[in-house]
């Protein structure tokens, strides 16, 4: 007769699935833009560096930001988890702040680089004269399409978030340029959403690429946080005392 199994005995360990921080490009960018970042996490984070839906040049459909939002949904499913974090610069903050309203249980952590929540009509106007100047096949030569340029400028010309801010529930740190217009409109933002704090970092529109290092290290910093919240117990603030926002 084979031996009882002691009642200390143990099914082998699961393996648990990896966590999945999800790297989200701008609108003059590719996802080649974070590859000093796809080395650089902690033990345990795996990235996914995605298209924006819509902004890929062989997409069949120009950029639309509810579309580009709901293309992220099925990534849990793929990889077998039940949220990711996302890390958005500029054009790609503002579709994982969308994702995050739309599917707050699925969004674990949001980073937001200089997210175009709230671009002023002059500048984006400027911007859109100045993208007509340049000659497609420059931009061809940088894997981007003029056309799906100029649709994702148009977009943002008519964006109005309404009341999206309000069912972002996870922790969102917010890294902006180090300058006066920058902070007040990270600081607007941060007023908006429940669970916010914002923070300077050196390197204007691109820190990831400017200093790799520093924006490695609030980005781990930040990750390894989310590790100690778990998915159904949220704490009703996020600790502001790891990412204090600049003094005035």
């Amino acid at each position: 007769m084979p031996e009882s199994p002691s009642p200390f005995d143990q099914p082998e360990a699961v393996s648990r699935p990896e966590k999945i921080l999800v790297f989200l490009h701008d609108m003059a960018d590719t996802p080649l833009t974070w590859q000093d970042q796809v080395g650089a996490l902690p033990e345990g984070w795996r990235p996914l560096t995605p298209w924006l839906r819509g902004m890929k040049p062989i997409d069949k459909e120009v950029f639309d930001l509810q579309a580009a939002a709901d293309a992220l949904s099925v990534i849990p499913l793929e990889y077998g988890v039940e949220s990711v974090a996302l890390v958005g610069e500029g054009l790609g903050g503002t579709v994982a702040l969308r994702c995050a309203a739309d599917s707050p249980s699925m969004v674990r952590g949001l980073v937001l680089v200089n997210p175009l929540v709230a671009p002023g009509g002059r500048e984006l106007r400027r911007q859109r004269t100045a993208l007509r100047l340049v000659p497609r096949a420059r931009l061809a030569a940088q894997n981007l399409d003029k056309d799906r340029l100029l649709a994702a400028m148009d977009m943002l010309a008519t964006l109005d978030l309404g009341d999206a801010t309000d069912h972002v529930t996870c922790p969102v740190l917010i890294l902006h340029a180090d300058d006066r217009a920058s902070r007040h409109a990270a600081e607007e933002l941060a007023s908006r959403l429940p669970n916010a704090t914002f923070r300077a970092v050196a390197g204007g529109p691109r820190p990831h690429q400017d200093d790799p290092q520093a924006f490695n290290d609030l980005v781990a910093e930040f990750v390894t946080s989310l590790d100690d919240i778990a998915a159904d117990d949220l704490p009703p603030e996020f600790p502001g005392d790891l990412f204090d926002g600049p003094t005035a």
